[in-house]
């Protein structure tokens, strides 16, 4: 663990949901027990390890609930991404932009904490924050996973247009990423970012398409992949001093005869290697992500305004483009994402459309009745064609279950409250819940 840690103010007690869209401490002895805890299901069936499920709660509560209620968690969780309020700005009914600091960091810890013991060995948490109280995260995330869990900070460019106002115009948030077993073991298993097939040239006509280059050298002195090449022009090149070739003599004689060997500047210069696109080894990514490959806050509304034509959307929504990248790199098709706040269900939606199982866990009833539900049934149903819709040539397909986690502290939702959702969930039953 840490060898450096953050105090804070109950940092010894426990964070839990109240009623009123509140917060509570209590002394982890008082924490309920697994009988106390209730899931009430309001689609046909409640979630399971086959299923996809956004649940109405706190995602304390609703963690717990499903890991001793449901076999849901029997395949480990792969992905933990989570947009927490930034506790200065946050815009998603029900939280707080100025919570009490202590508080803020209870909540953090207390939610991740509790989906700790459900990931797999390979999984990876990315918490998504601006400046804030993210260096603040940042010693939580040491704390619960150890320092030599950390992988990178991710810079998003979330705007492009500056704001002179204020003294620098902030047109970044931070994604801290961990891996419990490790960076060093989880880049064995993540995955890497296919390279722009517009970067391909084809420079001498090749009959196989466009291609790149790479160098025909690699490091050391290998005594086989040591001897001489002439080039086009007749020059004999050797490889540089403290390398070797790419390959033994005899391979190279193979790739010439193929015509994957280039001699750029006319022929005069050393060899490189030709790569078609289906050879290319994809890009380990970078840790800056731009707003041309990634989107903004401003694309991602107005996506959402296509879809809610009629309600006013968030003010910092993610685009489906950042959710897509992330979702790649940390998972493969039918791995489990856990989103702990769903808000309007990016997160839900773009693992839906990526062929990924999926927790969405809103703890308003409003936001997750007028946007989450929605947003996750357009997926379902393929009406929604923004986003990554059509570079996955998603067209619809798949359910999920709804159901609801009363807090364990405080009033639970009436059933007149909860019976608007289940409504709207009973209205759409074929269309959420198809095998």
């Amino acid at each position: 663990m840490s060898e450096i840690s953050l105090n804070w103010k109950n940092k010894d007690l426990t964070l839990r949901a109240s009623g009123d869209c509140k917060y509570v401490w209590v002394d982890p002895s008082d924490n309920p027990d697994v009988e106390s805890l209730q899931i009430t299901k309001i689609s046909s069936d409640l979630p399971n390890r086959h299923s996809n499920a956004l649940v109405v709660g706190d995602g304390l509560d609703v963690t717990e609930v499903i890991a001793s209620k449901t076999d849901f968690f029997d395949d480990k969780v792969r992905l933990v991404y989570i947009d927490p309020p930034y506790n200065a700005n946050a815009d998603v009914a029900c939280y707080s932009d100025s919570m009490e600091r202590s508080m803020w960091l209870g909540m953090l810890r207390d939610r991740i904490s509790a989906l700790k013991p459900h990931l797999s060995s390979d999984a990876s948490v990315w918490v998504h924050l601006d400046d804030s109280e993210v260096h603040r995260a940042k010693l939580v995330l040491d704390e619960i996973f150890g320092e030599s869990s950390f992988v990178s900070s991710v810079i998003w460019q979330k705007r492009t247009t500056r704001e002179s106002r204020t003294a620098f115009s902030n047109n970044h948030d931070t994604i801290l990423v961990y891996a419990p077993a490790g960076a060093k073991s989880w880049k064995k298993s993540r995955n890497l970012l296919a390279k722009d097939a517009s970067e391909l040239t084809n420079r001498d006509n090749d009959p196989r398409g466009p291609w790149a280059d790479a160098p025909f050298t690699a490091p050391g002195v290998r005594p086989a992949q040591q001897y001489p090449i002439k080039n086009p022009a007749g020059k004999i090149i050797t490889p540089p001093r403290g390398r070797s070739w790419y390959a033994t003599e005899p391979t190279f004689k193979k790739l010439l005869i193929e015509n994957r060997i280039w001699f750029p500047k006319g022929g005069e210069g050393s060899p490189r290697l030709k790569l078609f696109a289906e050879q290319l080894r994809g890009l380990v990514p970078f840790t800056i992500w731009e707003s041309a490959e990634t989107g903004t806050t401003e694309s991602a509304k107005r996506h959402l305004l296509s879809l809610f034509r009629q309600s006013l959307v968030f003010d910092t929504p993610k685009p489906e483009e950042l959710l897509e990248r992330v979702i790649h790199i940390a998972t493969n098709k039918g791995d489990l994402v856990v989103d702990l706040f769903a808000g309007s269900g990016t997160t839900g939606a773009v693992a839906h459309k990526m062929e990924r199982r999926w927790l969405m866990v809103e703890r308003s009833l409003t936001t997750a009745e007028t946007f989450t539900f929605p947003r996750l049934k357009a997926a379902i149903r393929g009406e929604d064609s923004g986003g990554v819709t059509k570079a996955l040539d998603w067209r619809g397909g798949g359910s999920f279950e709804v159901a609801y986690v009363a807090p364990t502290h405080g009033a639970r939702f009436s059933d007149r409250e909860l019976s608007r959702i289940e409504r709207s969930v009973q209205q759409n039953r074929p269309n959420t819940k198809v095998a």
